[in-house]
């Protein structure tokens, strides 16, 4: 049984207070604080107390102050005996519930990551966005894809061949530009090399590990070795400017390449448009008239806010050269094709607020903001504080290197070596054996090859383990949110067992609320309709005829392949497609017409009168009605268990006196 009347509104309001917002208390004078309102089981239950909940409850309209404080005063009897029912769920155990616990375990873990990213994260993500979208640093990378699951040696190879690179570059004596490395020792995809000149770039341009390093290298230098999602990479970093405005685009865009047509015949149309520009033409309608874009030819040409990663370094700097709006560039060739490019707008900002809003709507969109995970655990590591062994992993892996195996569950160790402290977090360490366990179940039963990425998800695992402790520690207010959760899931199972399922149980009180009025719990006027779709109207012409002849209708997928048929019961022809049958007698057929794509028809199988239910075909009405009856009488048996006592007139007061 769903709650309802009191009940829905007492749960909408301590239920959801745990994920309603993340800031618990706001700030009134110190006095006012703790003036007491209430009692329950002999605990004050203050005006602070009181506050904080009202305005973790569901959102609250505070712009009329008058309103609120009435609210106010009609919270205090719903929160009071609330907190009786808390104390209730704790005597009857409901706190020591393995299914709410599990819940509560639910509900934490899927609140801690937002909240260490809306907590802390945020604003210094946003804060680095914002610095590092001051400057463009001019950069080319080598990059050698290595799977995430990579064997050791497989990592070590890639590290070599990049540290390799690294010295040529490095030694005087050596010619080769950076470039021609990146040709030499990038991997390849269909024939052409995965590194490439970056042109410049920007904050929030590369995935965050990649522009890390771009922007802790000085200009000149060259990076070591490092990973991302994509595999390892080596960084030059080549140059280093002051970023512009963000700007926005059009362009007239000519194709250079392709069946039967030239770079210069390209160059010629353009040179044309160029001209009617020049000439006064308006810009919209020499797109129209030129552009070889279809996906902005209709639009003015406009290709919008330019994010430079998605452009070629060539397209790139001839567009830079545009520092006027409404002006536009001579004709070009770029790695594209041949363009003209207006400049339509640059983006300014009216306050440092504005920026940040804006910089933001961005940072939301970037991957770094959505997959915070890492950061996170991270964070709750340095918190927690961690140590690898790193001797014991060495041994490890020299077990694997010693017996010529990568198959964990051929290497032989000895119990001393099980034994040897592996890692440790929290103050609680974990052995080589539970390392290589976690290795052997991460590998399945027939233990394929081990594979490098095992340690961080071994880390991670146990990191996990502790991230709620080390949450609570770290932020007091989402220990307060849990707990209020807690509090929350406890009452609502309270509730459900003394006034949904009691009420549902106490046949007695039902069947006298039913024997009181049998009127009141009435069937309106219904329909009993089927309704017959298919491909082609034709099948719904012979299913119409079979009926017709005497099929039963409930028979006429059997009769009649390609239908499809559903039936029910409704009270009211008001609402399509049901409006189809206004008019229609009993064991009659609407017209056909179009539902869901397909051919349709109804068949009103029965039109059936008004009638006073049955006990049994009213029980859940019955049950709903007694309901709000069965929740009074359980308030008043707590109230009288837990000594509750309100002092409306203290808050009355209160309110009086202070501002909210």
């Amino acid at each position: 049984m769903k709650p309802s009347g009191l009940i829905r509104s007492t749960l909408s309001i301590f239920v959801l207070l745990a994920v309603a917002g993340c800031s618990l208390f706001q700030s009134t004078p110190s006095e006012p604080e703790h003036t007491v309102v209430g009692e329950v089981a002999g605990q004050d239950i203050t005006y602070g107390e009181l506050r904080s909940s009202f305005y973790t409850s569901p959102v609250q309209d505070d712009s009329d102050p008058e309103a609120t404080k009435q609210e106010l005063m009609e919270f205090l009897d719903l929160y009071l005996i609330y907190r009786a029912k808390v104390e209730a769920s704790k005597e009857e155990g409901y706190f020591e519930s393995e299914e709410i616990n599990e819940e509560l375990s639910r509900y934490q873990m899927q609140s801690v990551f937002p909240y260490w990213l809306e907590m802390r994260f945020r604003d210094e993500l946003l804060d680095e966005l914002i610095e590092r979208s001051k400057v463009e640093i001019g950069a080319s990378h080598i990059l050698i894809t290595v799977p995430e699951d990579a064997s050791p040696a497989d990592t070590l190879r890639a590290y070599n061949r990049l540290m390799e690179a690294r010295d040529k570059f490095l030694d005087p004596e050596n010619e080769q530009e950076f470039n021609e490395l990146v040709e030499e020792y990038s991997s390849r995809q269909r024939g052409r090399s995965m590194g490439d000149d970056l042109g410049f770039i920007s904050g929030g341009w590369a995935v965050k590990p990649f522009e890390d390093v771009v922007y802790s290298t000085g200009v000149g230098e060259v990076s070591k070795p490092f990973r991302t999602s994509f595999g390892y990479h080596l960084v030059h970093v080549y140059d280093k400017r002051e970023a512009e405005p963000d700007k926005n685009y059009s362009h007239i865009f000519f194709r250079s390449r392709g069946a039967g047509i030239t770079s210069e015949g390209a160059m010629k149309r353009a040179v044309e448009a160029y001209g009617k520009l020049e000439e006064g033409e308006p810009w919209n309608e020499v797109t129209r008239q030129f552009s070889q874009d279809p996906d902005t030819k209709k639009t003015g040409g406009d290709i919008g806010w330019i994010q430079p990663q998605r452009y070629q370094p060539m397209f790139l700097e001839n567009i830079r050269t545009l520092t006027e709006q409404g002006t536009f560039t001579e004709p070009f060739e770029s790695e594209y094709g041949i363009h003209i490019v207006r400049l339509d707008s640059i983006r300014t900002y009216a306050s440092e607020e504005m920026l940040r809003e804006e910089k933001y709507s961005r940072l939301r969109n970037l991957p770094r903001y959505r997959e915070n995970r890492q950061y996170t655990l991270r964070n709750v590591r340095n918190s927690a504080g961690d140590s690898l062994y790193t001797a014991n992993y060495e041994l490890f892996l020299s077990k694997m290197e010693s017996q010529n195996t990568q198959h964990v569950n051929e290497l032989e160790f000895s119990r001393e070596q099980l034994n040897m402290p592996f890692y440790k977090i929290h103050n609680k360490t974990y052995t080589l054996e539970d390392y290589r366990d976690f290795v052997l179940a991460e590998l399945g039963e027939n233990s394929a090859p081990y594979r490098h990425n095992l340690l961080d998800k071994f880390r991670d695992k146990k990191t996990e383990s502790i991230i709620v402790d080390i949450t609570k520690q770290e932020f007091p207010d989402f220990a307060e949110l849990s707990k209020r959760y807690h509090e929350g899931l406890a009452v609502f199972a309270l509730t459900e067992d003394n006034v949904w399922n009691y009420a549902a149980q106490d046949t007695a009180r039902l069947r006298a609320i039913y024997d009181e009025d049998p009127d009141r719990y009435r069937y309106t006027k219904r329909y009993r309709y089927y309704r017959i779709s298919a491909d082609s109207e034709s099948k719904l012409d012979e299913a119409r005829e079979v009926i017709n002849h005497g099929v039963p209708v409930e028979e006429i997928r059997e009769a009649v392949t390609g239908l499809i048929v559903r039936t029910d019961v409704i009270n009211s022809l008001a609402d399509f497609p049901f409006s189809h049958l206004e008019g229609v007698e009993e064991g009659g057929f609407s017209e056909v017409f179009e539902y869901r794509n397909r051919n349709t028809m109804i068949y009103l199988k029965e039109i059936m009168e008004p009638r006073t239910m049955t006990f049994d075909e009213a029980f859940m009405r019955v049950v709903a009605d007694f309901q709000p009856i069965r929740e009074e009488e359980w308030n008043t048996e707590l109230k009288q268990r837990y000594n509750v006592v309100a002092y409306p007139e203290r808050l009355e007061a209160l309110l009086r006196e202070v501002e909210l």
